[in-house]
């Protein structure tokens, strides 16, 4: 439906932009390998590391999903400008997966090495991690599609997007590990996590992934328009991102209360490790981020 209003030249730079995006997937296993330091192809069949297969599941993700940002936007003027877009948020795009990881493993989560405890299948890293990338992702999508299309704003953007999407995903991991402790007694996340707990690793990736739904919201603000500097709505955006942030940690803590009650959830899950409970909350902050999406996008 709507593919006879696409002339020749449109249709032949969505072929390339398909084609690009299409390639960028395709050697993602091998570089994730490659950047991990261990063979994707053993990791998966012979070791059987199902670990690895989620961390490799969240960055492939990722990537298609920043990279999908790109495709939304408007056509270049010419093929040679389509190609050096798609291309450049390409290579941009593996770069910024690379980061998240690295930012998660030193900063978010200290005392934890993330790719020692995939390498050991540890499940529950995995999850955390996967759901850390494509929070990442989202967030970064939503820049892109509202800056021009242009490869200087575009860039712009995104390294503004992606600084604070790293700033406002941490924060809310720090109040997630807060969070942990004052309701068992001091108790560590970063040991519940490397102990194997995946209720407690769901629950904290859907987190995430709830904020960067909320967050998403603030590219569609009119209040941004106000901006035609991309540095100067690039920190607007950030800082109504970071409101829409603290608005999805209130509410969830209130629906909580209600959509559980009766429930200890830091007795099912930070210590039985009930999925079930882990999944029901992940279920609400979802559903809000996605209501605030849905109302302010």
């Amino acid at each position: 439906m709507g593919f006879e209003f696409i002339d020749a030249r449109s249709a032949g730079m969505l072929a390339m932009d398909f084609a690009i995006i299409f390639v960028v997937l395709l050697s993602i296993r091998a570089l994730f390998g490659f950047i991990s330091g261990v063979n994707a192809t053993s990791e998966l069949a012979s070791k059987d590391n199902f670990a690895f297969g989620i961390a490799l599941t969240g960055a492939t993700a990722g990537v298609a999903i920043m990279l999908s940002g790109v495709a939304t936007g408007g056509l270049a003027r010419s093929f040679g400008e389509e190609a050096a877009l798609m291309a450049v948020f390409a290579l941009v795009g593996l770069v910024l997966m690379w980061l998240t990881r690295l930012i998660f493993d030193r900063v978010t989560l200290p005392g934890v090495s993330v790719k020692e405890e995939i390498d050991r299948a540890n499940t529950a890293i995995a999850i955390v991690d996967a759901g850390n990338i494509v929070a990442t992702a989202i967030m970064i999508r939503a820049v892109i599609i509202s800056a021009d299309n242009d490869i200087t704003a575009g860039l712009i953007a995104v390294f503004i997007g992606y600084v604070a999407s790293q700033i406002i995903l941490t924060l809310t991991a720090f109040y997630r590990v807060r969070l942990f402790a004052s309701r068992n007694a001091g108790g560590q996340f970063q040991e519940a996590v490397r102990d194997g707990n995946m209720a407690l690793a769901l629950r904290f990736a859907g987190f995430q992934i709830a904020v960067a739904f909320a967050v998403t919201a603030a590219s569609d603000l009119d209040l941004l328009d106000q901006f035609a500097n991309p540095v100067l709505k690039g920190l607007a955006w950030g800082v109504a991102s970071l409101v829409l942030a603290v608005a999805l940690v209130i509410l969830s803590a209130i629906a909580e209360r209600f959509v559980l009650a009766g429930v200890d959830v830091s007795e099912e899950v930070d210590q039985q490790r009930n999925i079930g409970v882990g999944l029901v909350e992940v279920a609400v902050y979802v559903s809000i981020g996605l209501l605030l999406n849905g109302l302010l996008g």
